[in-house]
């Protein structure tokens, strides 16, 4: 890892090394003026906060009949995706 002062004040960076194949897509939906790194944020996104989202959930019961009504539309995609595979 790399450290440096940069005109946004101090930056730590790391050296990848990507195959052509990955270059080439990154280029290819690169903006102007926009750095790897950021089409690389705006690409990729953060993978979701699983235990933040529980906790959260966990404040904020919701009523049996809402969990029911969950529960019943997660049963139909369910059985909406099988038929299709």
């Amino acid at each position: 890892m790399y450290v440096h002062i940069g005109k946004d004040g101090v930056v730590a960076t790391k050296t990848i090394t990507i195959d052509v194949e990955a270059y080439d897509r990154l280029k290819a939906v690169q903006k102007e003026d926009e750095s790897f790194s950021q089409v690389i944020k705006r690409v990729v996104r953060k993978p979701p906060d699983v235990r933040g989202f529980l906790k959260r959930i966990e404040k904020q019961p919701i009523s049996e009949e809402a969990a029911a009504a969950i529960g019943s539309h997660v049963k139909r995609r369910r059985r909406a995706s099988d038929r299709r595979r």
